[in-house]
């Protein structure tokens, strides 16, 4: 074997100039960090069985609301339903990206000043950088759909697994941090599985090889600084880098060699782990992970797990119960997956039947057991119960979704009882999983604080999805007073459990062992709010009679501030985060501006609150035509399905000349 060594290192000023000799230097080191995790792996040939091996090649139960038809002779006002946003990509229209109405991005894309800041696509790895690369590189997101990984024999790949010692530390991180190993893992089998495993590497089916790779992927991803403000204080981990990068290749060729088009054993755990872990890699969303979801969900689909067990005599009641908690996890992905992409979910509830998993504990059931013994109180917490609890709020979120995108025309009282069942859901949820101060949760493990933060900001979001589409009502409506409120409201504490939560994941911070869970789906949640206030202000620098008025501008205006604070942590590697910056910096640039309306702003404003108030009455009998508004704005004016993005679209952001 051969070393290559890296030439003399130039200054660490022209380093710091130059990115691109960054990246040399990186792709330099990492090359040698490799070369020495083989000779380490070589000389613990004596003491690691695995080291050994040779280098061969081996063979919510409510009743859903109602939906009204267009043309309903009911009186009342309706929401017209919303067309999303399609950005073209290309030249033609092949080449195009949609989000739905509840998408974040289609209400900033109508404050038309952004449009001339951003670029018009958000395209994989076409995100600016302000300055050299912050994060590693780790190619191709998801490497699974691209194919760059080489094709290697088995004991080339066991030959990757490090000595058990570090094994197992590995292993313990991934089940003691992951509130998503229970759902797919059972902790008991697992050990056994494991043991045989040292026993003999080569008889280890290469499915459960992959699943292995992908836990010691994830808690050495655990491990890594997360944020931009982690690597400007952390040292950057190189050795941790290059294991990610070996690591996830592996379970790449784990999954190739094991056909995982096929089905069988271990391999939905294995890819609900490498989905995981391209998401993790990510600041920003990614569509190939969504597409990569759907492989998931129709592989999982295709061996049954949409049905519950109980229909199948083959299936034994451990497997049966282990289906029921692997199909939660992938549910509640697909909804969230779907939502930071606008697009609607991949699954109908009507062709699902699979039972929710029971409150039980790993040692409450095993292998041989033949009748399951009955769900234990929900609020008596196990490491399940969060999962059974975000599969209910997942349910929910799918039905405000519908209303939120749905083609089909909803009355006012629709919006209203779904509100309600939101509120009785939220009651119901178990006291060890609701929000407490962090004063009172000094005591309680990071993971269980990020937790209960998370399901808080579930229940506000999805009130800020149901009522969106009245958030931007004329004020002399009353009617829909109760919307505009709610709206603003939840969207202000979706944004002070940003700050809190922003705060507390600093290196020395009380939730910095859970920094990796602020990841692109919680962010969504954050800018979906953050637009949310940008329009409110943006409409009363127009219009100071749609003013809520319980809540301040002041207040608002302090929030927007904190909120650019915690966005610019992430601008470094996050397009998503500039765009929230710069949308924040506009409004607030606006507000401080006199409250009349500047010249010409009411010719462009009149139209548009013209259509409002026949919308509001419930008075279709206006054309679009009569109002100056072609079919093309008509489309973008409700275009999106997050109710941050609907309002922007609903308010004139022309500025003077």
């Amino acid at each position: 074997m051969s070393c290559t060594y890296p030439p003399e290192a130039t200054s660490s000023r022209s380093l710091e100039r130059d990115p691109s000799t960054v990246q040399n230097r990186i792709r330099e080191l990492e090359s040698l960090v490799h070369i020495l995790m083989q000779r380490a792996s070589k000389t613990a040939s004596s003491s690691s069985h695995v080291a050994s091996v040779p280098h061969a090649s081996q063979a919510p139960t409510e009743t859903p609301v109602r939906h009204v038809a267009e043309g309903s002779p009911e009186g009342g006002p309706e929401e017209r339903p919303s067309c999303g946003m399609l950005t073209l990509t290309g030249s033609c229209s092949n080449g195009a990206n949609y989000v739905d109405g509840a998408h974040w991005s289609a209400l900033l894309d109508s404050l038309s000043e952004l449009k001339d800041c951003f670029p018009e696509t958000t395209e994989p790895g076409s995100q600016i950088r302000t300055s050299p690369p912050a994060v590693p590189d780790y190619g191709p997101c998801p490497q699974l759909l691209y194919g760059r990984f080489a094709q290697v024999s088995k004991g080339e790949i066991l030959s990757a697994v490090p000595s058990r010692p570090i094994v197992d530390r590995m292993v313990s991180k991934f089940f003691n941090t992951m509130d998503l190993s229970p759902a797919i893992i059972h902790r008991a089998q697992f050990i056994r599985q494991y043991g045989q495993f040292w026993e003999d590497p080569f008889a280890a089916p290469i499915t459960w090889v992959g699943l292995l790779f992908s836990m010691m992927c994830i808690a050495t991803l655990l491990t890594m600084p997360h944020t931009a403000q982690d690597l400007n204080s952390v040292p950057p981990d190189i050795e941790s880098y290059v294991a990610v990068k070996v690591y996830r290749e592996k379970i790449v060729q784990c999954l190739t060699m094991g056909k995982y088009t096929r089905g069988g054993p271990f391999v939905v755990e294995t890819l609900i782990c490498y989905v995981a872990i391209e998401h993790l890699l990510q600041e920003d969303p990614e569509f190939g992970t969504h597409i990569l979801l759907g492989m998931i969900l129709h592989l999982a689909m295709r061996m049954g797990y949409h049905r519950d067990p109980k229909h199948f005599s083959v299936i034994s009641v451990f497997d049966g119960e282990m289906r029921r908690r692997t199909w939660a996890a992938i549910y509640q992905a697909n909804l969230i997956f779907a939502s930071q992409m606008g697009l609607p979910s991949m699954l109908k509830e009507h062709q699902i039947d699979t039972e929710e998993p029971r409150n039980l504990t790993d040692a409450d059931f095993h292998e041989g057991i033949t009748e399951l013994p009955p769900s234990r109180p929900e609020h008596e917490l196990t490491p399940i119960t969060y999962v059974i609890i975000r599969s209910r709020i997942a349910s929910l979120w799918e039905k405000v979704r519908d209303i939120a995108t749905d083609t089909r025309l909803h009355k006012y009282e629709e919006i209203l009882a779904m509100d309600r069942v939101l509120e009785t859901h939220k009651n119901k949820i178990p006291p060890g999983l609701r929000m407490q101060s962090i004063a009172e949760s000094i005591a309680d493990p990071p993971q269980l604080i990020m937790q209960r933060a998370w399901l808080e900001i579930c229940f506000l979001r999805l009130r800020v999805v149901l009522h969106k589409n009245y958030f931007m009502a004329p004020n002399h409506f009353e009617r829909y007073r109760f919307s505009r409120s709610v709206s603003l409201t939840s969207a202000m504490k979706i944004i002070e459990y940003q700050h809190l939560i922003y705060e507390l994941v600093v290196p020395d911070g009380l939730l910095y062992d859970a920094r990796w869970k602020l990841s692109s789906v919680i962010n969504n949640e954050f800018l979906l709010a953050t637009t949310i206030l940008c329009a409110y202000i943006k409409q009363l620098s127009f219009n100071p009679q749609s003013v809520v008025e319980e809540v301040s501008m002041p207040e608002i205006s302090q929030l927007l501030e904190k909120s650019l604070g915690c966005w610019e942590r992430f601008s470094a590697t996050s397009s998503h985060a500039r765009k929230a910056m710069e949308a924040i910096r506009l409004v607030l640039k606006a507000a401080n501006t006199p409250a009349a309306s500047p010249v010409g702003a009411e010719d462009g404003l009149g139209p548009m609150l013209a259509f409002q108030e026949s919308f509001y009455n419930g008075d279709s009998s206006t054309s679009t035509s009569e109002l100056s508004l072609d079919s093309a704005s008509f489309c973008k004016q409700h275009s999106t399905d997050d109710e941050w993005i609907n309002m922007f679209e609903r308010v004139s952001t022309r500025q003077p000349d």
